[in-house]
């Protein structure tokens, strides 16, 4: 993948709210500061510093777009895109009720069937045409059935009002089957695989559910509830299902097709369980031995060969800046996405004191 594309992926996986200036300033753009220019961060500086920059922001009481004081700490990282960036004053046509407390029991996945050739500029008018058959005569539903959409480029959206905030009782699980909150991937999934931003997204999604509701997520865990009624399990009957489950295990429907059904069969539980305890585990250290330079010898510069840090501009760091931003480090770091609304900051942050230090070691920019 091009440098250029990676940008723009990243960008989408940070739900939009990152501009793509902002990963360019993240990966290459040098920082001005006085008269003189300094070196751009390269990945390794940026990723050493994302973590706890981001760690820091996703802790702020607000960030542009979420009353993030009603959003756990979990779905608030996702970065989501919220409801009103698609609904253009669209409400809810009826009353939403929320979960009773412990009762979100599973999480349930879903698929459009709708094309998979759509632009970034189209998501926001694809899920208002959900919204208007969901609402519409047919179905009669108070609001769009999920609680929230993955787009093919690794967006996540909110979808039903409310659920950024709370369990909010979705629809489209087999009449009144409850238990559960619904991710729906835009498209048709039944022979064509979700895209790899997509399948991520979803991983991100389901194991921020997981961690908000206290959901357990490896491979074969179960759960069990009494059906509310729903065309395939009726109201009294007992139902056990997997804690990630596709829409199929609940309705007569082959949703989310053949393809998706595969990953969440044998691929989501690994994942997301992987990926949560990922984020609950303490990154290891390593301790860095002292120098152990002959007396009198003069201490290596930053790049020299026998350390692992390449020079700030030599040619020699090639590959590990040709890589570009996005890598399993950074993916590791964030959980698959940035906090939304911190990367311009991060990549500020890390630049300014890239030019600090710099300014140190070579003395102050000529002229």
């Amino acid at each position: 993948m091009s440098t250029t594309a990676q940008l723009v992926s990243t960008q989408r996986l940070c739900g939009g709210l990152v501009t793509v200036a902002d990963c360019e300033a993240m990966a290459s753009t040098p920082e001005t500061v006085g008269s003189g220019r300094f070196p751009s961060l390269n990945r390794r500086e940026f990723l050493h510093g994302a973590s706890a920059v981001a760690l820091t922001f996703s802790l702020l009481p607000i960030l542009p777009g979420f009353a993030s004081a009603q959003i756990s700490p979990p779905l608030l990282q996702l970065g989501a895109r919220p409801r009103e960036d698609w609904a253009q004053g669209l409400a809810p046509v009826g009353e939403l009720q929320q979960e009773q407390p412990g009762e979100v029991k599973f999480l349930l996945v879903h698929h459009t069937v709708s094309g998979n050739g759509y632009a970034p500029e189209d998501v926001s008018g694809l899920i208002r045409g959900f919204y208007a058959a969901h609402t519409g005569p047919e179905k009669g539903w108070p609001d769009v059935a999920y609680n929230f959409f993955v787009d093919r480029f690794g967006t996540i959206w909110e979808g039903r009002a409310g659920s950024l905030a709370g369990p909010v009782k979705p629809d489209a699980t087999g009449g009144s089957q409850g238990f559960a909150q619904l991710g729906c991937f835009i498209g048709d999934h039944q022979t064509e695989a979700p895209s790899e931003p997509a399948r991520l997204a979803m991983i991100a999604l389901l194991a921020a559910l997981a961690d908000t509701y206290v959901i357990e997520t490896a491979p074969g865990s179960m759960t069990s509830f009494v059906s509310r009624g729903s065309n395939r399990w009726p109201p009294g009957a007992p139902v056990a299902a997997t804690t990630i489950a596709g829409h199929r295990d609940m309705s007569q429907t082959v949703c989310p097709g053949d393809a998706a059904y595969d990953l969440v069969q044998n691929v989501f539980p690994a994942e997301v369980t992987a990926l949560r305890a990922s984020r609950a585990t303490p990154p290891a250290t390593t301790s860095t031995p002292p120098d152990t330079a002959a007396p009198g010898a003069s201490p290596k510069p930053s790049g020299a060969a026998g350390t692992s840090e390449p020079a700030a501009n030599s040619a020699a760091a090639g590959p590990e800046q040709d890589e570009g931003i996005w890598g399993p480090e950074l993916a590791a770091v964030t959980g698959g996405l940035l906090a939304a609304g911190t990367g311009g900051v991060i990549a500020r942050t890390l630049m300014n004191r890239r030019a600090a230090r710099f300014a140190e070691e070579n003395g102050p920019p000529p002229g």
